[in-house]
């Protein structure tokens, strides 16, 4: 039987932890939900893959891009759909939520990296360790320049904390006292929205995404039970 040889290129990120992209978590932990083993990788330029973006999985030398395209092709190649019991209604529910993180959600969290000083102070150093300056804020111009055009960057922070505000609200209502979303057992839904409240919650860049996490103890510990599972060697570090 042919070995698997399987890369995931994503953004670096501490040894055993999650990754600074929501949407690089979501494809480490869809392979591990799948029993795929595979290698993390940091590529020389993710600009020449095809879209330009990350994740990228080099499933034996086939390149898949984009997160969900990568969950559509572990689960058409391996046989894992990863959906446990969930019902259609259920699945359509999540896939209405997970929408909601990927393409408006996620934009609290690239604007306050990015665009506010005081998150910007954080990102910098991390992101652009030993690049020149005008690099990091070209990019840094880049990625304002896109947050505007999209909408988002054109409001005031008290208006685009009640909108994040409001898309926690939804994730705690729907989470209740169950551990995962929608199901008694881990499922790809999770594997999204896992990505999107670490990176919310857990990284060492503070904002207000913290707080208005932190309001909701389901989800904080919703985070707290999902390092415990997927990145178990980052909390024992961080608890020595």
């Amino acid at each position: 039987m042919q070995e698997n040889n399987i890369t995931l290129y994503a953004f670096p990120t501490g040894p055993g932890f999650f990754n600074f992209s929501p949407y690089c978590t979501k494809v480490e932990i869809l392979l591990a939900q799948a029993g795929l083993e595979f290698s993390l990788e940091m590529p020389e330029d993710y600009k020449t893959f095809s879209k330009g973006r990350l994740p990228v999985l080099n499933d034996n030398g086939s390149i898949i891009e984009d997160s969900e395209i990568i969950r559509l092709h572990i689960a058409e190649k391996y046989g894992k759909e990863l959906d446990g019991s969930l019902t259609a209604a259920e699945k359509a529910t999540g896939h209405a939520v997970c929408r909601m993180l990927d393409e408006r959600t996620i934009y609290g969290l690239v604007w306050t990296r990015w665009a506010e000083d005081a998150g910007w102070s954080q990102t910098k150093p991390i992101f652009f360790e030993g690049m020149p300056d005008a690099t990091a804020e070209e990019m840094r111009a880049q990625v304002i320049e896109a947050i505007k055009a999209v909408g988002f960057g054109k409001f005031t922070s008290e208006e685009q904390k009640t909108f994040i505000r409001a898309d926690l609200k939804t994730l705690s209502g729907l989470l209740g006292e169950r551990e995962f979303f929608l199901s008694d057992e881990p499922t790809y839904l999770d594997a999204t929205i896992f990505g999107h409240i670490s990176n919310l919650y857990g990284t060492p860049i503070r904002s207000w995404n913290n707080e208005l996490v932190g309001e909701h103890q389901n989800l904080v510990n919703y985070f707290n039970q999902g390092m415990a599972r997927w990145y178990p060697n980052a909390v024992q570090a961080a608890a020595e």
